[in-house]
């Protein structure tokens, strides 16, 4: 039989450790999502607006001041599409399901290498990221549209047997240091049922 012998001292300081820990996680959750909000707000995009996809089981939000329309498409590989646009159009783009019938990144790759993107896009880098932790790829690159030039920034994540994907274009002149950080956490609002 072996016998155990506590030192108080050192049991009272571990205790108060972990109790210190605990609280620091939880102040820090709490400021995560304080500082998102500030920074929506610094980019004048305002609240969040929950968007529900029921048929696909999932829900995103995005700021409350941007237009939104849907638009269905024939064909059955992209289920469903909801564009946005900022009030001001310095930023407009997309949120899409698509149904997933080969590998997110050789269907990423040959999208690359297409004349279409040789033609219109510039910088075409393509990351790897961890959302909400479901794998995926960011995208970035530089294009024209309506004779203006735009930085382009889209997410693409695996779900299931399909992938969402979120395209955010913003006009290169309004482009600032916090707007990849403000898509990324719009990205991460993203929730499955």
């Amino acid at each position: 039989m072996k016998v155990f012998v506590v030192d108080r001292k050192k049991l009272g300081v571990i205790f108060v450790v972990m109790g210190l820990m605990v609280v620091l996680f939880s102040i820090g959750i709490r400021l995560d999502n304080r500082i998102r909000t500030t920074a929506f707000i610094q980019n004048n995009m305002g609240a969040l607006k929950e968007y529900y996809v029921t048929d696909h089981k999932i829900s995103y939000k995005l700021p409350s001041k941007w237009t939104t329309s849907e638009e269905k498409y024939s064909g059955g590989e992209i289920l469903y599409h909801n564009n946005f646009k900022a009030q001001d159009n310095s930023i407009h783009g997309y949120v899409q399901v698509w149904n997933l019938k080969r590998d997110l990144k050789s269907f990423l790759d040959d999208s690359k290498v297409s004349p279409e993107v040789q033609n219109k896009s510039q910088d075409f880098k393509i990351s790897d990221i961890k959302i909400n932790n479901n794998e995926g790829y960011l995208v970035t690159y530089k294009t024209t549209g309506d004779g203006k030039p735009y930085n382009a920034f889209e997410y693409f994540v695996k779900y299931n047997e399909k992938f969402i994907r979120f395209s955010f274009y913003v006009e290169s002149d309004k482009l600032n240091n916090n707007m990849p950080s403000v898509f990324r956490a719009i990205v991460e609002t993203l929730k499955y049922e």
